[in-house]
């Protein structure tokens, strides 16, 4: 009984730390994924008027404690309309890409906003030009 007395202080010595360990790794990993979480703004501009269409991913990423992984989700949104528009959503990374509906020189501009930060942007006054932008934690900038 004095053995059985002994061992549990040990043991509960040897196990609280990692115990310990495991919360501080889901803390740091949960403060990474807040960091990179935030409000996204697709700012499509150019030409006012331009017909485009296109499609755009909100990315969010979690941790998952039971198996010690990051994992995502993903919505996906098919667009169309006309330039000025913006589309918002809260994410941790997206991509997108947007193309033009005519064969003319208009100017298709897409910016990728986070925060109020321009994080990415590309342009094309090609006929039936497109826009591919990715963006986010894993990728930059």
């Amino acid at each position: 009984m004095k053995r059985l007395l002994l061992f549990i202080p040990i043991l509960a010595m040897l196990l609280l730390p990692m115990g310990c360990i495991e919360g501080v790794i889901n803390s740091r990993f949960n403060a990474l994924i807040q960091d990179a979480t935030g409000n996204y703004t697709i700012k499509v501009g150019g030409t006012v008027g331009l017909n485009f269409t296109g499609e755009y991913e909100a990315w969010l990423f979690h941790f998952k404690p039971d198996t010690q992984s990051i994992v995502y989700t993903k919505e996906s949104y098919i667009v169309e309309g006309q330039v000025p528009v913006e589309y918002t959503f809260k994410g941790a990374s997206t991509a997108v890409i947007f193309q033009k509906r005519t064969g003319d020189y208009s100017l298709l501009r897409v910016e990728i906003w986070k925060d109020e930060v321009l994080l990415e942007w590309s342009e094309t006054t090609a006929p039936w030009g497109y826009v591919w932008i990715l963006t986010g934690p894993l990728v930059g900038p």
